[in-house]
């Protein structure tokens, strides 16, 4: 069985597309795997795997830290991922993203014959985010321009748009390298699209799931337009990672109409939560090329769970997906809920295709 290697240094609770992978793993009992990875900050459920040989975790830094605990903290994992490559001996790894590339760098170097690399970025990242991103980061990406992406023999995004995007910032790599992972969910989350509400209902259910900012998206102008349909449109909303002004925003609203779990959900308890609601919302105001062409997990989500979706015309990434139930919108200038969804029902599943296991199927077999 071989030694796999997974490099993440972002907290693996945050990212269920990587969570998903490595439960395809265990299901498939295909590698001897070790990840490496921090402590989630923010109070998520652990993620556990009684196949994996093991999760190793650091200290996550956290926004209070001042610069140079950060810097140290992000040291450690370095130097602690970089040991346990060194004693594991893995002969394939997989890190994602720049943040990640540090101690595989260094182990590949200089211990690096006869590895295959396989790099995945969650998200896509132009030289103006490095550019002002932090000094280390900025570091390692030279070392991935200059030798990682060179070495690999597979690089991911997660759609088309992103990978085109990252072609063009890196011409002399092979095309044959470069591949699109989509952020779909689990195949198990369609049996939740077998409980069907009834047609015909009068109050119309919409649910957003995931990070808010009022800076970053629209969220006070999707509020405001709840609050003017005066009933036919409740709005409920899960999300824990949220700054400051956005909480106290969401709580002085104080309307029967708009409810705020602070706790969000955690994220094998979605498909139960959604079957319950009509309308899934995606929010992003798409600021950078990363958020305008983005066709974010709870796209898929939300789809997968029977829901139809919202989102603002201003996110391109999201137009190749376009059926009658995925509505693009412009947040700052909405109409009556009657006239965006005439005649409304709800239905099963209209995105039985976007599973995890149909996403990783090429990837799984290329890390054979």
């Amino acid at each position: 069985m071989k030694r796999l290697a997974v490099v993440h240094y972002l907290p693996l609770e945050f990212y269920p597309p990587a969570v998903n992978l490595l439960n395809a793993f265990a299901e498939k009992d295909l590698f001897n795997t070790k990840v490496w990875t921090t402590h989630n900050n923010k109070q998520r459920q652990v993620f556990k795997s009684p196949t994996l040989t093991s999760i190793s975790r650091t200290i996550a830094p956290k926004k209070k830290d001042n610069k140079g605990f950060r810097l140290l903290k992000y040291l450690l994992f370095n130097f602690k991922t970089f040991m346990g490559l060194l004693f594991f001996n893995p002969e394939v790894i997989l890190y994602y993203e720049s943040y990640s590339a540090g101690p595989v760098y260094w182990y590949l170097k200089y211990f690096g014959n006869n590895k295959r690399l396989f790099i995945h970025c969650h998200e896509y990242f132009d030289a103006q985010w490095y550019a002002k991103g932090m000094s280390l980061v900025k570091l390692y990406h030279t070392y991935e321009k200059n030798y990682l992406y060179p070495k690999a023999a597979w690089i991911s995004q997660t759609n088309t748009d992103r990978i085109q995007m990252f072609a063009s910032d890196h011409p002399k790599l092979p095309s044959g390298i470069l591949k699109v992972v989509p952020n779909y969910p689990p195949q198990d989350w369609l049996r939740h699209t077998n409980l069907i509400k009834p047609d015909g209902h009068t109050v119309i259910k919409t649910v957003y799931v995931g990070s808010l900012s009022l800076k970053d998206t629209f969220i006070k102008e999707y509020c405001d337009w709840v609050l003017k349909q005066n009933g036919k449109v409740y709005f409920h909303i899960y999300a824990y990672n949220l700054h400051d002004d956005t909480i106290a925003y969401l709580k002085s609203l104080n309307s029967d109409y708009i409810v705020f779990y602070t706790k969000g959900v955690e994220y094998n308890k979605m498909p139960a939560l959604l079957a319950d609601y009509d309308i899934g919302l995606i929010l992003y105001k798409a600021h950078t090329k990363n958020y305008k062409y983005n066709a974010p997990n709870k796209l898929f989500e939300y789809l997968v769970c029977g829901l139809k979706v919202f989102y603002p015309d201003v996110m391109l990434g999201i137009k190749p997906y376009i059926t009658e139930n995925i509505i693009p919108l412009n947040f700052k200038n909405m109409t009556s809920i009657d006239t965006l969804v005439p005649n409304f029902k709800t239905s099963v599943a209209s995105a039985t295709n976007y599973t995890a296991e149909e996403a990783f199927k090429e990837l799984l077999h290329e890390l054979q």
